[in-house]
């Protein structure tokens, strides 16, 4: 599978009125640029939305079992209204039902401080991608949060994140283009590297961030099926892809090498990481 470029195009394509060849392969790359910019802009457009479906299908299951237990205090409240009313009532039947209340109460607190952090943590993932602006911000916590967002397609995938980072790291650059990278490659080891394995196979995705002099470290790794040599050395073209009519646009890792580039860093392929697929992103600190 290859990825079209000017070069392909020179010599097939009639040049039009007035131009030369040199001009209509000038235009054709100014067309295929946008278009390439399209494109990309739609692969974020349709992760985040990915993201959507998965954080409101999760948040169905606390805010469900939060109504429910606000329904059960609802019952307390007037079976002890009734108690209260009549002419007499034990002291054990008031400890009982001020029991029931209050572990109605615990429910539906815990479940929606659930959806609630689930929600933050979207809209924090979602509000950064669509800024520019570069942020001091201490990347440990900020990383957990990026996983945690990611928490209803993983755990659909049932596969497991560990993350080993400094308690605090702080940085100066722009959140939205660092969490789409950390996004694009969870959606990438997801969509990849467990394909055709055993379900009883335990699934595990590795992200270890640390600082190294002035430069910042991500190590991204899975234990999926890894892949061959041919495949590595293009894996980070536009429009490669080995899920070709599979809904594979090709663009995912495309879009994290170019995210890297914007800021003043690199990624890799971790040749030595075996068994699974392994990443090493190197960016700036500027703590």
């Amino acid at each position: 599978m290859s990825s079209l470029t000017p070069s392909d195009m020179s010599g097939s394509v009639p040049t039009g009125p007035g131009e030369t060849p040199q001009q209509e392969l000038q235009r054709l790359r100014r067309e295929l640029q946008l278009a390439t910019e399209r494109l990309l802009e739609q692969e974020q457009l349709a992760a985040l939305g990915n993201l959507v479906a998965g954080v409101a299908h999760e948040i169905n299951t606390p805010i469900g079992i939060a109504v429910t237990a606000a329904s059960g205090m609802e019952e307390f409240a007037r079976s002890l209204t009734r108690k209260l009313s009549g002419d007499k009532v034990s002291r054990s039947e008031l400890q009982t039902l001020a029991s029931q209340l209050e572990d109605g109460a615990r429910l539906v607190n815990n479940n929606l401080a659930r959806a609630a952090d689930l929600i933050s943590n979207f809209k924090t993932l979602a509000v950064d991608q669509a800024s520019e602006a570069e942020m001091h911000i201490d990347l440990s916590p900020y990383l957990r949060g990026i996983v945690m967002a990611h928490n209803p397609v993983l755990r659909s995938a049932q596969t497991r994140v560990e993350l080993d980072t400094p308690e605090h790291l702080h940085a100066t650059l722009v959140p939205g283009q660092f969490s789409q990278i950390v996004s694009n490659l969870i959606v990438n080891a997801l969509t990849h590297a467990f394909q055709e394995q055993p379900e009883d196979r335990p699934r595990l995705i590795r992200v270890r961030l640390h600082s190294q002099g002035e430069r910042l470290q991500l190590h991204f790794s899975d234990n999926g099926r890894g892949v061959p040599p041919e495949v590595r050395a293009r894996m980070f073209e536009p429009y490669f892809t080995t899920r070709r009519g599979s809904g594979g646009s090709g663009l995912g890792l495309y879009i994290v090498h170019k995210l890297c580039e914007q800021m003043g860093g690199q990624i890799v392929v971790d040749e030595a990481h075996a068994p699974g697929l392994g990443f090493r992103v190197d960016l700036p600190l500027r703590d």
